[in-house]
C-alpha cells in the first residue's frame, strides 16, 4: 500500500474529530471520470431512475432493479415512496439477512464488494415552523462506492475484525451510514430521520449453546464515514455530467481474490 493510500485509509479508523466533507457537481469533482474518486454520493431517487434507466425501471406499481451486468447492489425495505406513491421494489437485498454457513458468508462478502451499494432514505427541507415535515419529504439514493480505498477498507476491515473476535461463535455485524448522511443533509439544508441508512447480517454458527451471542457480546456496529458528493441538479448541462459519472461508477468491476476470502475458505465447514 502506498503512503498516499495509507493516509486516506487512516481517516476511517478515527472516530473522534472526523468532519464529513461534501462537494457539489459544480466543483470539478466529476472531471476525473476514469478514477471514480467519489466515496459516497447522494441524489434524489427520481433523478437516479431518470439517468440510469438501464438499471432502474419504474412501472405503475413497481421499481425494478436490473443489475446482472454492472449496476448496483441495492439494500432496502420491500417498498419505497416516490412522489407520495408507494412502489414495490423488485430484485433487492434485504437490509438484514441471516447467513448459515461460511459459504454463505463468502458469497455475501463478495457481493458487498462487487458493486457500488445503494441505500434509500427520506429527507425534507428544513423549515422555520415545521422542522420535521416528513410527509413532504423526498426519497434519496445514497450511493456507496466500494471501489474507493477508504470505503473498501472500512467494509473489509469491519468484516475481518468481527471474525477475529468470535471464533466459532454466532455474531451480528451492522454497517451504518447515518452519521455521515445526516451531517451532509444538514449542510445542504435538509433534515432526515436516517431510516434505511444501515444494513446488517447475522452469522449463525453451528453451536449447541452460544452464551456470548445470547448475552449480546457478539454484536458490532461499524459506522462508515466518508466524503459525500452532492449530485442534486435540475440543470440539463449538470444532469448530463451526473449521468456520465453514474455510467462510469456503475460499470462492471473486475473480480479480484481477497486474501481474507482465502483465509475464510480454508476454515469453511459449510
Amino acid at each position: 500500500m502506498s503512503q498516499g493510500e495509507k493516509r486516506r485509509v487512516s481517516r476511517v479508523s478515527t472516530s473522534r474529530g472526523f468532519s464529513v466533507g461534501f462537494t457539489s457537481i459544480s466543483s470539478g469533482e466529476l472531471s476525473s471520470l476514469t478514477t471514480c474518486n467519489c466515496e459516497i454520493a447522494v441524489l434524489p431517487l427520481e433523478l437516479l431512475i431518470q439517468l440510469q434507466g438501464n438499471y432502474f425501471e419504474k412501472t405503475e406499481n413497481e421499481l425494478k432493479i436490473q443489475n446482472n451486468f454492472g449496476g448496483y447492489n441495492v439494500f432496502c425495505d420491500k417498498n419505497v415512496v416516490l412522489d407520495g406513491k408507494l412502489y414495490e421494489v423488485e430484485n433487492f437485498m434485504e437490509r438484514f439477512i441471516v447467513l448459515e454457513s461460511h459459504k454463505d458468508y463468502r458469497n455475501f462478502r463478495e457481493y458487498l464488494l462487487a458493486k457500488p451499494l445503494i441505500l434509500f432514505t427520506k429527507a425534507w427541507r428544513m423549515k422555520k415552523v415545521l422542522l420535521n415535515c416528513e410527509n413532504n419529504g423526498k426519497t434519496f439514493a445514497v450511493i456507496v462506492n466500494t471501489r474507493h480505498p477508504v470505503i473498501h477498507y472500512a467494509i473489509e476491515n469491519g468484516l475481518n475484525n468481527i471474525i477475529s473476535s468470535v471464533w466459532g461463535e454466532s455474531y451480528e455485524l451492522q454497517f451504518d451510514f447515518a452519521e455521515t448522511i445526516k451531517e451532509f443533509f444538514a449542510m445542504t439544508g435538509y433534515d432526515t430521520n436516517v431510516k434505511g441508512l444501515s444494513f446488517s447480517f447475522r452469522f449463525k454458527a453451528d453451536a449447541f449453546f452460544d452464551l456470548f451471542y445470547m448475552l449480546g457480546f457478539s454484536s458490532k456496529k461499524v459506522p462508515v464515514k466518508g466524503k459525500v458528493l452532492n449530485l442534486f441538479s435540475s440543470i440539463e448541462e449538470k444532469k448530463n455530467k451526473v449521468k456520465m459519472f453514474l455510467e462510469k461508477i456503475s460499470e462492471p468491476y473486475i473480480k479480484r481474490t481477497s486474501v481474507s476470502d482465502c483465509r475464510m475458505s480454508s476454515l469453511s465447514t459449510g
